[in-house]
Order: C-alpha cells, then sequence, then structure tokens
C-alpha cells in the first residue's frame, strides 16, 4: 500500500462505485491507525470532479475525513445517508458501551455534500410501499455520539434533514453553508433530537425550507417516535441540555431561524443563543437566483421550475419556543423548557419570539426588528387554525428596537390563547428599554398575565412605566 495520505484514489483502494472507494478508504485508514482519510476533487475512477455516492459512509471512532475541495452527490437511487457512525441501525449502536468517539468531517476550501435529485421519500412516505424510514434521507446521520467536530462545508439540496443528531454530546458544528432548493418539506438544516447536550453550533449561513436550527426533544407520531427507537441509546437520558448556538446568518423559507420544541416529559434546559440574523431568502428558477420579497409568491411563466413558493416565503419567527400538537401523551409544562439566553437578534418580518405551550426563567436581550415584523414576543402559533397560548414565567425581555413599517398588526407583545387555552397565565414578564416605532399596541392579552414594564418610548404611549394585570 502506498504511504502518506490515504485517499479514495489509491490504485489499492479503488473499488466498483465512488461509495466502496470511499469506504475502503476509511476501513484501511481505521485497520492502520492512520485514522484520517482525504477525499480530493478529482475522483480517479471516473476522471471527474464529482463523487457518487449511492450507500452512505460509515465513519468509524477515532476518524477524520477531510472533503479536500470535493464534491459529493448523492444518486438519484440512493435511499441512504451521506455519513452515518453506524452500520446496522436496527441492531447497533443501542448501548451506551458502544458509543462511537473522535469523528471529524471538515471541509478545505469549498466542500460540498450534494443532495442531488430528490428520491420521492417523505414524512409521508416513510416506511410505506417498501420505503425505508424517512431519517436515510439525512445527508449526516449520527447517533450515541461523544466527542466530534462538523465543519467548513456546503449542505446542498438536502433530501430531509441535513444534520441530523441523536443521543449526542461533546460536539462543535462550524462554519457550514446551507442551499437547500426547497422542493421538499422538512428540509431543515440543523437537527439536534433527544439526549443531546454540550455541543456548539456557530457561524452558519444559507437558506433552508424549513428551521435552520432545531433543538426538538420530542416524539409526537409514528415517525418522529419510530425514529427514537431505531436511534435509542439505553441509558441515556433524552433531555437536550448545555447548547450554545451563535453567529447564525441565515433564512427559512417557511418556518423558523431557530426552532425549540420539547414534549412527554423530555426537558431542553441552558440553552444561549447570540447574534442572529434572519436573511432575505431567494427564489431558484432554471438554476438562476432572483430575489425574493416577504409574504409575496415569485412567478414567472416563462419559467416551469418554481422553488420557495409555501406560505408567502419566508421565516414565521426567529425563535420558535414550544409548539401546541408536537406530543404524544401531553404537551410540555413549566419546569420542563427553562433557562434560554438570546441576545442580539435582528429580524425583519414576523415575529422575533414565538411562545407555545411553556417556557420560564429565560432572557431575550438587544433585539432589532423592523420592516414587516409584527410582534417582539407573540403566543399565536404559524397556523391559524393551531391552539394559542403559553404559560410563561420568569422573562426579562429588554434593550428593543422596533420600527413597523406597516402599524395595522404592529402589537409588539401579543399573548393570544385560544378558548381551551384560558386557563394559562403569564407570571413575571418584564419588559424594559424598549424603542417601539410605528407601533400600534404595546400589548395586547385575552388571559391572566402580570407584566412590569419600565422606559418604553413610542408616541402612543401615555406613560414610561407601569404594571398590567389582566384575569
Amino acid at each position: 500500500m502506498t504511504e502518506g495520505i490515504i485517499t479514495p484514489n489509491l490504485e489499492e483502494i479503488i473499488g466498483k462505485k465512488d461509495s466502496e472507494s470511499i469506504q475502503n478508504a476509511i476501513n484501511y485508514a481505521s485497520q492502520t491507525g492512520v485514522n484520517s482519510v482525504t477525499i480530493p476533487r478529482i475522483n480517479r475512477r471516473t476522471g471527474e470532479q464529482i463523487w457518487w455516492i449511492d450507500q452512505a459512509i460509515i465513519l468509524p471512532s477515532n476518524m477524520e475525513l477531510i472533503l479536500d475541495n470535493c464534491h459529493l452527490r448523492q444518486s438519484d437511487d440512493c435511499f441512504d445517508n451521506m455519513f452515518r457512525n453506524f452500520f446496522d441501525t436496527e441492531r447497533e449502536g443501542h448501548q451506551l458501551s458502544e458509543q462511537r468517539r473522535n469523528i471529524v468531517i471538515r471541509g478545505q476550501g469549498h466542500a460540498i455534500l450534494d443532495g442531488g435529485k430528490h428520491n420521492g421519500l417523505t414524512q409521508k412516505t416513510s416506511l410505506r410501499d417498501g420505503m425505508p424510514h424517512v431519517s436515510k434521507n439525512n445527508l449526516i446521520l449520527f447517533y450515541n455520539i461523544r466527542d466530534f467536530v462538523l465543519e467548513n462545508f456546503e449542505i446542498r439540496n438536502q433530501r430531509y434533514w441535513g444534520i441530523n443528531l441523536l443521543h449526542a454530546e461533546r460536539g462543535r458544528i462550524s462554519q457550514i453553508f446551507i442551499d437547500g432548493e426547497c422542493d421538499c418539506r422538512n428540509q431543515d438544516g440543523i437537527d439536534l433530537r433527544v439526549g443531546c447536550s454540550n455541543i456548539l453550533i456557530e457561524k452558519i449561513t444559507g437558506q433552508t425550507g424549513d428551521d435552520v436550527v432545531a433543538l426538538s426533544a420530542i416524539g409526537n407520531n409514528k415517525i418522529q417516535n419510530s425514529m427514537n427507537i431505531i436511534y435509542g441509546v439505553n441509558g441515556h437520558d433524552e433531555d437536550i441540555h448545555d447548547i450554545i448556538i451563535k453567529d447564525i446568518i441565515a433564512t427559512s423559507v417557511e418556518c423558523a431561524v431557530i426552532g425549540i420544541r420539547n414534549c412527554d416529559g423530555r426537558r431542553i434546559y441552558n440553552v444561549t443563543i447570540d447574534n442572529v440574523h434572519c436573511t432575505d431568502n431567494y427564489a431558484v428558477q432554471d438554476g438562476k437566483r432572483y430575489p425574493e420579497y416577504p409574504k409575496y409568491k415569485l412567478f414567472d411563466p416563462k419559467h416551469s421550475v418554481l422553488h420557495r413558493i409555501y406560505k408567502g416565503n419566508g421565516p414565521y419567527t426567529l425563535i420558535r419556543i414550544g409548539q401546541h400538537g408536537y406530543y404524544g401523551e401531553r404537551n410540555s409544562i413549566l419546569g420542563e423548557l427553562y433557562n434560554i439566553h438570546a441576545t442580539n437578534l435582528h429580524m425583519y418580518q414576523g415575529t422575533v419570539i414565538t411562545a407555545n405551550v411553556a417556557m420560564e426563567n429565560c432572557y431575550f436581550g438587544n433585539i432589532y426588528a423592523e420592516n414587516d415584523v409584527d410582534h417582539i414576543l407573540t403566543t399565536k402559533d404559524d397556523r391559524d387554525t393551531s391552539p394559542r397560548g403559553a404559560n410563561i414565567r420568569n422573562v426579562v425581555i429588554e434593550n428593543i428596537f422596533y420600527h413597523n413599517r406597516d402599524n395595522e398588526h404592529a402589537v409588539a407583545f401579543d399573548l393570544d390563547a385560544s378558548e381551551e387555552n384560558r386557563s394559562y397565565t403569564v407570571e413575571n414578564l418584564m419588559i424594559k428599554n424598549a424603542f417601539l416605532g410605528n407601533c400600534k399596541r404595546i400589548f395586547e392579552t385575552n388571559y391572566s398575565a402580570k407584566i412590569e414594564y419600565c422606559q418604553i418610548h413610542g408616541t402612543f404611549v401615555e406613560k414610561e412605566n407601569g404594571t398590567k394585570n389582566t384575569n
């Protein structure tokens, strides 16, 4: 075997297909103790500048994979992940003793992981008519893993979620550019599911169809419950905690930039969020990008390929906390989602913070909202027919700079509960240092709320300090 850098281009390693060549290189690097493989730009087997992936590449413990200016693309008939850390997910990885460790995927230059053409596997077709579980459409799927790094590459055309982590701890995800075509539903960027902790997510840019970053301690239906079973780890807790999310400059076509959801007793706590900028999204037609305007569809009959036409083309919220209906047995309650600290938040439409169900002991500060932002905080859902309202306790929102172009719908703090949720309460919500320009009202609420506010500035405001109680 040739000494030096191990690549899938080595004559002794090249297989019949590109996936086999890459897997051969990884297996050899692991067996020899080199523990590092580099995928170069040129594919020696085909002579092309692309590597076709038709089955998952399995990464063992103590492995570094370097993507050197290369383009990996899933084949049209692939029904598998691009990278995974276990071979047989039906039988492997369910014990803590099997935990994989020290796995790195690191890009150099412009490295691309490309989902290619969608294969028809969705949440609706999952486990039907011979289809595998929809999680096989995650580009990267890691579970029962500790000490990992994913950094410096582009995710393009993901067929489901770009990165899916379950029971993952002590990791870093950094410098990821996401270019989702939004040609399928649930096209999230980065998802942390049950059992994730001590993870840094930073420097994420681009656009997704669904949530850019999602923390989801849920299992509310057949698809999500089966995912928790397939990738469950005996003896490992299912809470999500001690997560840092920072330097996010990205947008979603139809959902949240950051989504935080839990249910059925699973907890989410100790989450720090900083420096989140929602950017304008764009439309793609025949491979060309066109500017997109929030709340309007882009339609040109001259072009046959239209993307990004969901719900008005733009995220409905910057940060989503909780969501009614995301449960198997019950929604979350007070004491199960807490210690969320979010600062330096920038939003241009919809809502800055959407809170449903329950949150407490949270802080939101340095908020910049403009253009078509209707609310700083709302307890409504993105769908008019969904239940509304939230139990809120011990929450501070301060240092707010808000200016809406059209104040018809501009209510800075919109606390609205549907009839079945009128027993919810808001206790100790403190609003401080707010500059509210062109805003219709400071508050609207139809259920019990205790709100303290001070230093609220705006032409409609009669006093700068006060307490609002509703029963």
